[in-house]
């Protein structure tokens, strides 16, 4: 009954620790508003911040942006502009910075190309697989313009 007893929480602690050891999507978007991504940033830090052993790895897809058209008076998709992904980068670390989240735990990578940009938050375990990219396009075509990070008011 002991060797049994002992065998079943063996087992249950292995589990836990191979759970545990899996990369985690956190959170997925499309560009959003402001105050939402940046709440949406501050949970992914808090929740990494709970489990200092873990990564975040923000995935970064270029895609349409929204544009408010002033002729027509509305938001429309426009693609982006040739360093439109550069400059975002630049301003989430700024954010990551202004929070003083440790850098050294986050990886943002350039994903590749969606319809629309896109963010895929990730919590990765120290030791775990870090996540793929998952591209559904091969290219993007750019529009002339000067390139705009997250947030301006914030992290500009």
């Amino acid at each position: 009954m002991k060797s049994s007893i002992l065998a079943l929480l063996f087992c249950s602690l292995a589990y836990g620790q191979a759970v545990s050891q899996n990369a985690e999507k956190f959170d997925e978007f499309e560009e959003t508003p402001c105050d939402e991504y940046l709440g949406r940033m501050d949970s992914a830090f808090a929740n990494a911040h709970e489990n200092p052993n873990t990564a975040l790895y923000i995935l970064i897809y270029e895609g349409k942006e929204r544009s408010w058209s002033r002729r027509k008076n509305q938001i429309e998709w426009v693609f982006p502009t040739r360093r439109s992904v550069a400059t975002k980068i630049s301003s989430m670390k700024r954010y990551i910075n202004l929070r003083k989240f440790p850098i050294d735990r986050v990886r943002i990578i350039r994903a590749g190309f969606r319809k629309h940009l896109s963010l895929e938050i990730w919590l990765v375990p120290r030791g775990a697989e870090p996540p793929k990219a998952t591209p559904t396009l091969a290219k993007m075509k750019y529009r002339k313009g000067k390139a705009e990070g997250f947030c301006l008011w914030c992290c500009e």
